[in-house]
């Protein structure tokens, strides 16, 4: 591989969609779509977001591998990168530190997911590894993207995967919680 880190994130994309599998493969629809209130997520939509988010990047993904990605203003700006990308990965870790919201591009589209959610996550974790092995061929530290949540944060490619595989382990294990709680309905009823 031209950028090795990648064959970590990518054995750590591989264990999150094992775990998701092997936790919430055989849950009922009604498990999938449970949640405390309504402000909180389900299993469901932490998967779904999780879907959303990882999708917004693909755009550019392919227009690396293409070598077509236009350099906005924002991405041209010395050290501006560098420094979206270090506040990023300080706040998106995979246990997270504070609660923070998710911008309105990333929200979960559905409020109730189908019962193939795991399924289609483990799916769509196939092709996001595919695209990182796609953009493999350019160098990761000098390619510089925006944020699909907004164009003026800005960071390196290198950045972008780490953020993204904190980002799956972080949602992972908030969809854990939510089948902790006392309330979770274990059984079908």
């Amino acid at each position: 591989m031209n950028n090795p880190y990648l064959q970590g994130l990518i054995r750590r994309i591989e264990k999150v969609s094992q775990e998701a599998e092997d936790t919430f493969g055989n849950l009922s629809n009604e498990q999938l779509n449970w949640k405390l209130n309504r402000e909180k997520w389900s299993i469901g939509q932490c998967l779904d977001h999780l879907i959303v988010s990882n999708s917004t990047y693909f755009p550019q993904f392919e227009q690396m591998t293409r070598g077509v990605k236009p350099k906005t203003l924002w991405e041209s700006l010395p050290g501006w990168p560098l420094l979206c990308g270090y506040m990023l990965l300080r706040t998106i870790t995979p246990d997270p530190r504070q609660k923070l919201s998710a911008p309105a591009v990333f929200i979960p589209q559905r409020s109730e997911v189908p019962s193939t959610i795991v399924a289609e996550f483990v799916t769509h974790n196939q092709l996001l590894i595919k695209y990182l092995h796609e953009i493999d061929a350019v160098d990761h530290r000098r390619t510089i993207m925006s944020s699909p949540a907004s164009s003026f944060i800005t960071y390196s490619l290198h950045d972008a995967c780490q953020i993204l595989t904190n980002h799956e382990e972080r949602h992972l294990r908030q969809a854990k919680r939510v089948m902790e709680l006392e309330e979770f309905p274990l059984f079908k009823e």
